[in-house]
């Protein structure tokens, strides 16, 4: 087994349930920081079993970035 450390800086796409909010409104998405820090944390221990240390979390609205990064098929995305 290869021990490896990695330390990249990523953004995701995350899609949760957090009630009624107005989505278009970045502070009423950010007071639910606590469940969206769960989640993701959640999430990672399922993909990363053996560990990982997050530094800092930043979230917010979604602003479409991730339509950019698709391959010209639309379902690879584009790493650079």
């Amino acid at each position: 087994m290869v021990m490896l450390q990695l330390a990249p800086e990523i953004e995701v796409k995350m899609e949760l349930d957090l009630g009624k909010v107005d989505t278009k409104r970045d502070h009423d998405i950010q007071t639910h920081k606590e469940a969206v820090f769960a989640e993701f944390k959640r999430r990672l221990e399922k993909a990363f079993p053996e560990g990982f240390r997050i530094h800092t979390l930043e979230f917010g609205v979604d602003t479409g970035w991730h339509d950019e990064l698709r391959g010209d098929s639309g379902d690879e995305p584009v790493i650079t």
